[in-house]
């Protein structure tokens, strides 16, 4: 499996506050059946993280992947980050400050939970007028959608990438994101599923369970092509579909 959405880069934001944390992270990841994840701090987060493209997020990322090695754990760390979407980020993007899911075309990008759905179009819309493909982090989540979740029929028709998170499956972020959740993979409309793992000990990298999840309401081949096909495509900057456009 891969995960595209994971906060194990250690001291940046939220997630994962040391070296050893990051190791006990990608260990469980392993272990749960994961062979790659993607390091997505928070980014351009008004008042908390920002995170752009510096030199010194480029050498936390290097530091990461020799201390994967030395510690000999078989997790491939692919760059990126996970961009809080405000009317600036169009120009951050063109300036090089912000960083794409393994260097693709596709950047992580996630709303404020009480965004308008105007402005979340308005901004998806520049960044593909800017040539990128927006996968959308946990869009369960926003109270725009728990209202009115057809548009996320919308906007994967529109081909933007939907990322469910594993915890909304479960309850984990309320009754409505868990609703949301649980319809987007009954009616098929999500492209992957990500763990947004935060530690080692409460919203984790373990995404076995994600997997057994999605096969037992669906099936084994759509949970591979929520966890690995769809993953794996976007690392390769290939084109992705959602889960009803493709079975």
């Amino acid at each position: 499996m891969i995960d595209l959405h994971c906060h194990i880069l250690p001291g940046v934001d939220d997630g994962s506050a040391s070296e050893e944390e990051s190791c006990m992270m990608a260990r469980l990841a392993v272990d749960s059946g994961v062979t790659a994840v993607a390091a997505t701090p928070h980014c351009n987060v008004p008042g908390q993280f920002e995170n752009v493209c510096s030199e010194t997020l480029r050498r936390r990322f290097l530091r990461l992947h020799e201390l994967l090695r030395e510690q000999e754990i078989p997790l491939k760390l692919y760059t990126g980050m996970e961009v809080y979407m405000t009317p600036e980020v169009p120009r951050l993007l063109r300036q090089g400050k912000l960083l794409t899911l393994g260097g693709s075309r596709y950047l992580l990008v996630e709303f404020g939970f009480d965004e308008s759905r105007q402005f979340a179009q308005r901004m998806l819309d520049a960044l593909r007028g800017e040539g990128v493909t927006p996968v959308i982090a946990h869009p369960e989540r926003y109270h725009f959608v728990q209202r009115e979740r057809e548009c996320l029929l919308r906007w994967a028709d529109e081909g933007y990438a939907l990322q469910i998170n594993k915890g909304s499956l479960f309850g984990m972020f309320g009754s409505r994101a868990a609703h949301v959740a649980n319809w987007c993979l009954g009616e098929g409309c999500l492209h992957l599923i990500g763990s947004d793992a935060h530690s080692p000990f409460r919203r984790t990298t373990r995404l076995a369970d994600a997997w057994d999840y999605a096969a037992d309401c669906d099936s084994p081949e759509i949970a591979d092509f929520l966890l690995e096909e769809n993953p794996s495509r976007i690392l390769r900057d290939l084109p992705v579909q959602p889960v009803l456009a493709a079975f």
